[in-house]
């Protein structure tokens, strides 16, 4: 008999003993752990156990819990289509409120009746219980499967794969790499569902907080027409995943790459410039919101530009100057400040300052000093004829925060990296990895933090953005994606040394070996090609606004 450990608990057990055989015996609610962690290192539950091995066992409450079920659903979505529809390629193209969009490829739409056949033979192989296998082999072994299978995607793609084995799963007679460990069987996957939504449709699945129901759907319109835009983008740079993009970057064209996906960023901001000189007079403040990484402050600059060019002369105003003094500041449950709380900002004077700005008066702004959490007089401000107010803060789109301004005097913009880019048709890229190796990077460079405190910070990060931005997404009038085609394979030269710095014996080690195969794809590009003007700049540096 040997010992592991599971929440510090010790417990024997035989030899060849796997994961959901321990739970299975010492844990009532088992079935609610999808994957766990062993010795920090991130594991399906097929996975034996060894003397020793200290065990923490996930639900889709935490974040890799809930990639790996999402990666689950993936696969069997790619498997059921491969063989109820073997002569459509499906894409996986990017997340959707709460689920994933899903279309078919060369612009075919998704027929009601090929739906259905999808829908139904999802729902027979969640009854079915298949399970998810993983099984390692060499790295020629599988390209020639994917050669056989007519796959060459797969193939190319896995050409920047470095190694001589790779590990993929299998449910049935399909197998795919992956990027995360997967459930044990298909039945986990039973609160899923598919949403027909032309011209595609939407895999969706529960959210951590609710868990074992789907959430009644919202249909996120505005978000919706911003992937299309930028799909779009992808057809002018004629890059859609991975591998084209190193293709280019072979070919030694990443330059011209670079050149227009910089100018179709500016081309939109100076649309926005356009709308906004094209309103009614009576709009004076625009609010800019948007995640942590996003590009905010980049954006707010070049759009301030813009507007200098339309002859609007923009002030900008910092809410961070708002914030109630320590006493009256939120805490969060581990009693330290929570200063992304609505809450922490004295709302109804900064609604007394804004309706003065908009009657010609003169305010004076206070200055926040988070060393002491004390208000000091700040700098006086009045706007004049022409000028606009640029307001920037993670509560832009909240109505809450402006309620009392009449709608005619503000505009409301949203700006996230809604990256398009896949690693192949049916890998998505999420938007939060992609952000959070822009902040890594930043906090490395200019805050001197560790890529693990950078991980530690991140799930505060997350939880604000779940509570105060993503909420009041479809609030805005405008929105911006701050993605780049090419960002990744920039941030790779950064990232990936800071990644490796995290050890086994951390939390986020999981986090950070996902992040390094994921970013083993891509080939690097040097950031002596990035412009100044970027908003990539924003985060490795080198910036000619910031710094």
């Amino acid at each position: 008999m040997s010992n592991c450990y599971i929440k510090r608990r010790q417990i024997r057990f035989k030899r060849g003993t796997t994961t959901l055989s321990l739970l299975r015996a010492h844990t009532k609610d088992y079935r609610r752990f999808i994957v766990c962690k062993i010795n920090n290192k991130l594991s399906d539950l097929h996975q034996k156990i060894k003397n020793g091995d200290r065990i923490t066992a996930l639900d889709i409450g935490d974040s890799e819990g809930f990639r790996c079920y999402q990666n689950s659903l993936s696969l069997l979505l790619s498997a059921v289509v491969a063989e109820c529809l073997p002569g459509k390629k499906l894409i996986i193209e990017h997340s959707f409120g709460d689920g994933f969009f899903c279309k078919f490829d060369n612009g075919c739409s998704v027929r009601k009746q090929e739906f259905t056949r999808i829908s139904r033979m999802m729902k027979q192989k969640i009854r079915d219980a298949i399970p998810f296998e993983k099984i390692q082999k060499s790295k020629m072994s599988i390209i020639r499967n994917f050669i056989k299978r007519e796959n060459f995607e797969k193939v190319q793609l896995l050409r920047y794969q470095k190694g001589k084995t790779i590990d993929i799963y299998t449910c049935g007679t399909y197998s795919d790499i992956t990027f995360t460990p997967l459930v044990p069987d298909t039945s986990y996957l039973d609160k899923s569902s598919l949403l027909f939504y032309k011209p595609g449709f939407v895999l969706r699945f529960p959210t951590p907080e609710l868990r074992k129901v789907l959430p009644l759907f919202q249909d996120p319109k505005k978000l919706f027409s911003i992937f299309e835009e930028y799909e779009r983008w992808g057809e002018i740079l004629d890059i859609s995943d991975i591998v084209p993009l190193n293709r280019r970057i072979e070919k030694g064209e990443i330059s011209d790459v670079i050149k227009i996906a910089e100018a179709l960023h500016e081309k939109k901001i100076a649309q926005i410039a356009d709308k906004i000189r094209k309103k009614d007079k009576n709009l004076k403040i625009v609010l800019i919101a948007g995640p942590s990484a996003s590009g905010k402050t980049t954006f707010s600059k070049r759009l301030a530009i813009q507007l200098r060019v339309n002859c609007l002369s923009p002030l900008t105003l910092s809410i961070d100057n708002y914030f109630h003094e320590r006493g009256k500041t939120p805490k969060l449950p581990d009693g330290s400040y929570d200063y992304e709380s609505i809450n922490a900002i004295d709302v109804k004077l900064l609604n007394k300052h804004l309706l003065k700005l908009l009657e010609g008066k003169e305010i004076q702004i206070p200055h926040f000093e988070f060393a002491t959490g004390k208000r000091v007089r700040g700098k006086r401000l009045r706007m004049h004829k022409n000028q606009i107010l640029l307001i920037e803060g993670i509560h832009g789109l909240n109505e809450r925060l402006t309620h009392q301004v009449p709608g005619k005097n503000k505009l409301k913009i949203y700006i996230s990296t809604l990256t398009q880019l896949n690693i192949d048709s049916n890998h998505r890229i999420s938007t939060r990895d992609t952000r959070i190796l822009r902040r890594m990077v930043r906090d490395s460079l200019f805050r001197n933090h560790s890529a693990h405190e950078t991980f530690r910070l991140w799930e505060h990060v997350q939880k604000g953005e779940d509570r105060n931005i993503f909420p009041y997404q479809e609030e805005a009038d405008i929105m911006f994606n701050s993605a780049l085609v090419y960002e990744l394979s920039v941030l790779k030269g950064f990232a990936v040394p800071l990644l490796r710095t995290v050890r086994m014996n951390r939390k986020n080690y999981s986090k950070s070996e996902r992040l390094l195969k994921f970013l083993s794809f891509f080939l690097k590009i040097s950031p002596a090609e990035v412009p100044p003007t970027s908003i990539l700049r924003e985060f490795i540096g080198g910036s000619s606004f910031l710094y």
